[in-house]
């Protein structure tokens, strides 16, 4: 990442008004979808965090900012009937040229930061789509989360350049701040796992309907390199993914298994891996 970018808080209108700006540059969406500006002033005053990402050369319409991320305190509530509190991430985007670039990773490292410090809570979810693959490697491998949650049509229909026509379905990540995987990942070390040589079923991509039967300790599923480039030259084949993707993590995560990484094996392409829980 360039050394003139810089996080900050956003704590006064005109940086909402920034972190709009970002919002629809990245999620390509109209003015009704953009988060109201005295709702993101008011979450950035009451616990929540509001983040940009600020570059000396960044746009003169965002102030400077290229990349911005919005997260409340939340509760969960869990299997006995009671809530735990978390932090629900709701959102972290940066503008195209500023992409590949670290400045995610720098937002999503100074929220862990923020909410450690708070003191209230070491747990971070948030959702995204499982057909992204750039966001699996992310969320999953960079930043070392997990997730054991499918949820289907979470948002219903959305109206906005990356998600327009299609099935809202997400996975749910797990951030758990203080575990090993999240450390080391904060601290930017690789994991030395090799699941090759853990006892790994790998799964055949679509048309192939997929075996639901699951036995192996490690599963691999796999996941279009990029959707995107899918939409605009096989857009028939963006169903068949979702309904492929949908069928398989339901089942898996229903059977026990948690979503542990996301990456490349050679001559087979990019997959999700897969543990079955102790």
């Amino acid at each position: 990442m360039s050394n003139s970018v810089a996080v900050r808080f956003i704590t006064d209108v005109a940086g909402c008004r920034h972190f709009q700006y970002v919002e629809q540059q990245v999620w390509q969406c109209a003015d009704l979808d953009v988060a109201p500006h005295h709702i993101l002033i008011t979450v950035a005053h009451h616990g929540g965090l509001l983040l940009g990402a600020y570059a000396a050369d960044g746009p003169a319409q965002s102030g400077g900012m290229v990349g911005g991320l919005l997260g409340w305190p939340g509760l969960s509530q869990q299997p006995d009937g009671s809530w735990r509190v978390k932090h629900c991430s709701h959102q972290v985007g940066v503008l195209p040229r500023w992409q590949r670039m670290g400045v995610a990773l720098a937002l999503k490292l100074a929220q862990r930061a923020a909410v450690l410090e708070q003191g209230m809570t070491d747990w971070v979810t948030w959702t995204y789509d499982p057909l992204r693959r750039a966001n699996g490697v992310f969320n999953l491998h960079r930043l070392g989360g997990s997730s054991c949650t499918y949820i289907r049509d979470f948002y219903g229909p959305l109206t906005d350049g990356l998600n327009a026509g299609a099935p809202t379905d997400r996975c749910e990540v797990d951030w758990r701040l203080q575990s090993p995987r999240a450390q080391a990942a904060a601290a930017g070390i690789e994991s030395a796992i090799d699941w090759q040589t853990a006892g790994l079923q790998r799964l055949l991509p679509p048309p192939h309907t997929p075996a639901l039967l699951f036995t192996a300790p490690v599963l691999a599923v796999p996941v279009p390199d990029d959707v995107d480039a899918l939409r605009v030259a096989a857009p028939q084949e963006l169903l068949p993914w979702r309904e492929y993707m949908r069928a398989v993590l339901e089942h898996a995560f229903a059977a026990g298994y948690v979503m542990q990484d996301c990456i490349l094996l050679p001559a087979h392409g990019w997959h999700y891996i897969l543990q079955r829980a102790a």
